[in-house]
């Protein structure tokens, strides 16, 4: 039984890692020689365009790739876009001054009389209070 799980399990496993990477054709459209400058000795080389996928792409070979060329297609995760956040611009209103109103009173204050500063009793005359 466990035979029969690991035969199935290494089939399905290569079959996972050849869908991630892909081997690809691309049609060749065109394909000029051209000779590699500073290069000693001198070296030629093949800019290609080819056709894939509905577009068309161009490199350059050190070698003729024919009628068609190899491509390795790899699967690409897009990564999620994540905008700054918006900066918050707060005012703050002016500074308020509080003027406390200063009243003013057309009539004169009341006067209190208080004790005299020095006093000198000999004793005789009116009490205030009572003696029994």
């Amino acid at each position: 039984m466990t035979m029969n799980i690991k035969s199935l399990l290494l089939p399905a496993l290569l079959l996972c890692a050849s869908l991630s990477w892909a081997q690809e054709q691309g049609r060749v459209l065109s394909s000029t020689p051209v000779v590699v400058q500073g290069s000693v000795p001198p070296q030629t080389a093949y800019n290609v365009v080819y056709e894939y996928a509905g577009q068309q792409y161009s490199v350059q070979f050190p070698y003729d790739p024919g009628a068609y060329v190899s491509l390795q297609i790899a699967p690409v995760v897009q990564a999620p876009v994540v905008q700054a956040p918006q900066p918050v611009y707060v005012q703050t209103p002016p500074p308020v001054t509080v003027i406390n109103p200063v009243l003013v009173s057309p009539y004169p204050g009341p006067y209190y009389y208080g004790p005299p500063p020095f006093t000198f009793n000999l004793g005789f005359g009116y009490y205030r209070h009572f003696r029994r």
